[in-house]
């Protein structure tokens, strides 16, 4: 008997412990699981990133397919580029309005500046995707354009790397891991957001560049040097877009 009272009071003092423990759980479990409209985005912000680099990877893979160098394995990149470029639009187009976006603007979510941003920032990926794909569709290029299609695969590289970088400082920004790791993440990606506004300006307006425009090919009297221009500038808005990304 003195052993049943000793173990019920024991109860008594822990079950309170045992469920404010319980709640704070499934108070964090909640947010980390997306209950709240910020982390929800985030997650979208990650798979929009992603697609944007499969597109990239893709629109890389056109390229070096159409240089000419390796017939039969050009063929294979060429099927394979096409199909990245199209799972990539894909995967943004779905984060855009997809029935995970859908709830969330039902829920009354539509002006929130985060979600205000987060379409912003999708559609001007799409803008990028599109013209890869007019790219992508005018074949192979001559071989005084060779210069270009290196500009374009710097382009490219340059957009990647800042998806790259969004997505670490995102995730150090949400504090999961704490102390150093978190820190470095969001330091690491910080600095490759700015290295990739580096090399864009060094690509748009460096010596290379001028070079060309000096030979003819301007963005006034030329239809590549006009497209790979549209491009720049559309990669420029995408990667500050994704610089000012906001803490969630």
């Amino acid at each position: 008997m003195k052993n049943t009272k000793s173990l019920l009071m024991l109860l008594a003092l822990l079950l309170p412990l045992l469920a404010a423990g319980c709640a704070g759980k499934n108070t964090g479990h909640g947010s980390m699981a997306g209950d709240d409209m910020g982390m929800k985005l985030h997650h979208q912000h990650m798979l929009m990133n992603h697609g944007l680099s499969m597109a990239l990877e893709g629109s890389n893979s056109l390229m070096v397919a159409d240089m000419d160098m390796a017939p039969k394995i050009d063929a294979i990149a060429h099927e394979h580029g096409h199909y990245m470029m199209n799972m990539g639009k894909a995967v943004i187009n779905e984060q855009l309005s997809g029935q995970e976006m859908k709830d969330l603007m039902m829920g009354g979510d539509a002006q929130a500046p985060p979600m205000l941003y987060t379409h912003e920032l999708g559609e001007s990926m799409l803008v990028v995707v599109d013209l890869l794909g007019k790219m992508a569709k005018s074949g192979s290029m001559p071989a005084d354009m060779m210069p270009m299609h290196h500009q374009h695969l710097l382009i490219n590289h340059a957009m990647d790397m800042a998806a790259q970088g969004a997505n670490m400082a995102m995730l150090g920004k949400m504090g999961m891991a704490g102390g150093g790791v978190d820190t470095y993440a969001v330091d690491h990606g910080e600095m490759m957001l700015n290295n990739a506004k580096s090399l864009l300006t060094e690509v748009m307006s460096g010596d290379a560049m001028m070079d060309m425009h000096a030979k003819g090919k301007t963005p006034e009297g030329h239809a590549d040097m006009t497209a790979t221009h549209k491009l720049g500038e559309a990669a420029v808005k995408v990667v500050h877009l994704l610089a000012k990304m906001p803490a969630m």
